[in-house]
């Protein structure tokens, strides 16, 4: 019985080294957002009215859609 429990738990040891490094997540920079996510983006960076349009514009124009 310990025997398979050390089987057990070296298995469980080396198959959790299979798991993805942190380094391999993927890069979103090419994500495109909606114009809610956009919105909810530029109100987290700045709360004046005025900068969030700029920042909405600015999104729009550089990801041209």
């Amino acid at each position: 019985m310990i025997n398979f429990l050390f089987l057990f738990l070296f298995i469980i040891i080396i198959n959790s080294c299979s798991y993805p490094d942190v380094d391999s997540v993927p890069d979103f920079k090419d994500v495109l957002l909606t114009d809610d996510e956009i919105y909810d983006y530029c109100s987290n960076i700045d709360s004046n009215k005025k900068n969030i349009d700029k920042c909405i514009i600015d999104y729009k124009s550089n990801n041209k859609l």
